[in-house]
């Protein structure tokens, strides 16, 4: 709680101006390999605003990763001895959702294990502007659109910042960082008043009710009075230019103001958005009025080379300006991630020759299945036997001789069936007449066949009519009788089922 009460009374209170005050100003609006970040460089404008309220300032523009790192190593060494700290970073960011990196002009496609020294880490700065809590602000210039998918774990854009205690972090668009600065050096101006009145800003980490660097009773003296310039009638022209940041807003201030001191900025600009290759690369694209099919056939064609759009949608995002990148890459093209007319010729080439090799592998493969199929067949289906042919038919159940196979297996099976189903009924045969020769051995006659036919009706075997006459009513009872009773069921009289019969009859 001593660092948040004493931060509270830091911001609360005007404090004097430190000698060793610094500031770090980092600003980068052209990219190597990455499109150009409009205002990117406007930061710079802020410069003279913080050197007058006494700050040390270190500045790098539109630099690489090693020109960068002596500006920040001495804004670092400045940071041990100072009362007020002020970084400002402008660019491309890029986050794996807990830390977040800014991208020097060199940088290339970023990486999950980091870009070297062509990245800048703002987590460690945040550690270095902690040392003055209360008095230390960090601003922020991200493209509101900067927040495409980089691979499976990076995103472009801030990930969720640890901000330490104290420590006051301001996300704003690349054009009002060097307003906000400015803001920031005037005489008892209030940044978090002047944040919350601006839609394209807002204020994480440190947010007290008043935050206040430069106190009104600042020791620092006051600069010689200097004559009141004209007001320069083309300002305000100049103002909508830039916010515009269009080819078209900077010829129209040129026609209206050709002598006014910001042409040459404007002609600057001018040259800079007409001459960037990746937005020369997209405007090119955009002419050809590609249909969703057509992307979509492009982006089959790059899956087919082995180039993963990441779908077949027939939206190039993220996943299909990559795969276009790399294979401009692989191809000798300049890698902008947007397509030309030979471009597209070339990939549809390129594909359709892959496609008729893959015809070609996939007919070979089948031919050398077909001659595999063929030579199993002949050691096994082709001998006629039983077994040959279940060899063949557990081996290849689709094969080219399948349908042979299992007829010429039914055939066998369906004979040897037939013999075995003779068999049983000749079997039978004997069997009955066998059953009917003890019957008739026995002399039932009309009466006794009456009593048989009584017994069976009694024992609950339903043997139809009692006539004294055997019909299959009686042959059925006969029959269930001695399967009861654990006798031949014949459905014909024998002494042992007489016998057993007679006995049941007695014994009830």
């Amino acid at each position: 709680m001593r660092i948040t009460i004493l931060a509270a009374a830091l911001a609360a209170t005007a404090f004097p101006l430190a000698a060793q005050d610094a500031a770090l100003l980092l600003g980068v609006e052209r990219y190597e390999e990455f499109r150009r970040l409009s205002g990117g460089d406007d930061l710079r404008a802020a410069d003279d605003a913080l050197t007058d309220a006494g700050y040390d300032v270190e500045m790098a523009i539109d630099a690489d990763g090693r020109a960068m790192l002596p500006q920040i190593n001495r804004f670092v060494a400045g940071a041990d001895e100072a009362g007020r700290l002020i970084a400002a970073l402008s660019g491309r960011f890029y986050t794996d959702g807990a830390r977040t990196w800014l991208l020097a002009a060199d940088a290339r496609q970023p990486s999950l294990f980091g870009m070297g020294d062509t990245a800048v880490s703002i987590d460690s700065l945040l550690q270095v502007l902690a040392q003055t809590p209360g008095q230390a602000l960090l601003v922020l210039g991200v493209d509101s659109g900067d927040d495409d998918a980089i691979g499976n774990l990076l995103n472009a854009g801030l990930g969720d910042l640890e901000v330490p205690q104290g420590v006051s972090v301001v996300i704003a668009t690349p054009n009002t960082v060097d307003d906000l600065l400015e803001e920031a050096t005037r005489p008892g101006a209030d940044i978090a008043a002047y944040v919350r009145d601006n839609r394209r800003m807002r204020m994480i980490g440190y947010q007290p009710a008043r935050l206040v660097l430069q106190a009104e009773d600042s020791a620092t003296p006051a600069p010689a009075p200097t004559p009141r310039p004209t007001e320069d009638p083309s300002a305000a022209a100049w103002a909508a230019a830039r916010r515009a940041d269009t080819a078209d807003a900077y010829r129209d201030f040129l026609f209206d103001y050709p002598g006014s001191p910001n042409a040459a900025e404007a002609r600057r600009r001018l040259d800079d958005i007409e001459n960037d290759p990746v937005r020369l690369a997209e405007i090119a694209e955009d002419a050809m009025n590609l249909t969703r099919n057509e992307r979509r056939a492009i982006q089959r064609n790059l899956t087919i080379l082995e180039y993963n759009t990441r779908g077949v949608d027939g939206i190039f995002g993220p996943g299909s300006r990559g795969a276009i990148r790399n294979w401009q890459q692989r191809n000798g093209f300049e890698q902008t991630s947007f397509l030309t007319r030979e471009q597209i010729n070339r990939i549809d080439a390129q594909a359709s020759r892959r496609r008729a090799e893959i015809e070609a592998e996939e007919a070979r493969a089948r031919e050398e299945a077909l001659r595999l199929d063929r030579a199993y067949w002949d050691e096994t289906g082709a001998r006629g036997d039983e077994a040959g042919y279940r060899a063949y038919l557990n081996r290849y159940p689709e094969g080219i001789f399948a349908g042979e196979a299992q007829a010429k297996l039914d055939e066998i099976t369906g004979a040897a069936r037939e013999r075995e189903e003779e068999a049983q009924r000749q079997a039978q045969q004997e069997q009955g007449n066998a059953a009917q020769e003890q019957e008739r051995r026995l002399n039932v006659n009309p009466v006794l066949a009456r009593l048989i036919e009584s017994r069976l009706d009694q024992l609950g075997f339903n043997p139809g009519r009692v006539d004294g006459r055997f019909d299959r009513d009686t042959r059925g009872a006969i029959s269930r009788y001695q399967s009861n009773r654990g006798l031949p069921a014949t459905g014909y009289l024998s002494e042992p089922t007489l016998a057993r019969l007679l006995a049941d009859s007695f014994g009830r």
